[in-house]
């Protein structure tokens, strides 16, 4: 399947808000969360949010990736969301979002991504991992007792 990687633009907003329903990692909180991040990064370029989409010959939006640069650092940047569709997870998408971001950023910037330590992450820490992500921090019941926030980062 081709896969185009663009910058979303304000008609994707129901495919991308209906995508992130439809990831069954996400809880209720997480899945409002992302909807408001990715409002606020189609209204308004000012917040600094980037926003990618993976979009397929058909049109459809099987993935996104959101980032933004940290605030009062100095070329450091925050991955806020990655969500592919559950339909097609391992299929390459997640990494051309990846590699598309890391591409756009370039040379001598730092990225961080904050994940969870529960069982249903452990495809997403992988990921990083497999990715060159390495762990820069565990914060011990972060998001609830027994669940970890992890954070990664990568020198690019």
């Amino acid at each position: 399947m081709m896969i185009t990687i663009r910058p979303a633009k304000e008609h994707d907003r129901a495919s991308l808000f209906s995508l992130v329903a439809g990831i069954s990692n996400f809880n209720p909180e997480e899945i409002e969360l992302a909807r408001e991040v990715i409002g606020d990064a189609l209204d308004s370029q000012k917040n600094g949010y980037h926003l990618l989409v993976a979009e397929d010959s058909e049109g459809r939006l099987p993935g996104f990736i959101c980032y933004g640069p940290i605030p009062i650092a100095d070329k450091r940047w925050d991955l806020y969301w990655i969500g592919v569709a559950p339909h097609q997870a391992r299929g390459g998408i997640g990494s051309q979002l990846l590699a598309a971001m890391e591409t756009r950023l370039g040379p001598g910037m730092r990225v961080y991504v904050d994940t969870s330590s529960t069982p249903g992450y452990t495809s997403a820490r992988s990921f990083y991992e497999r990715h060159g992500y390495q762990v820069a921090g565990v914060f011990p019941d972060f998001y609830r007792t027994g669940d970890d926030k992890i954070v990664y980062c990568k020198d690019l």
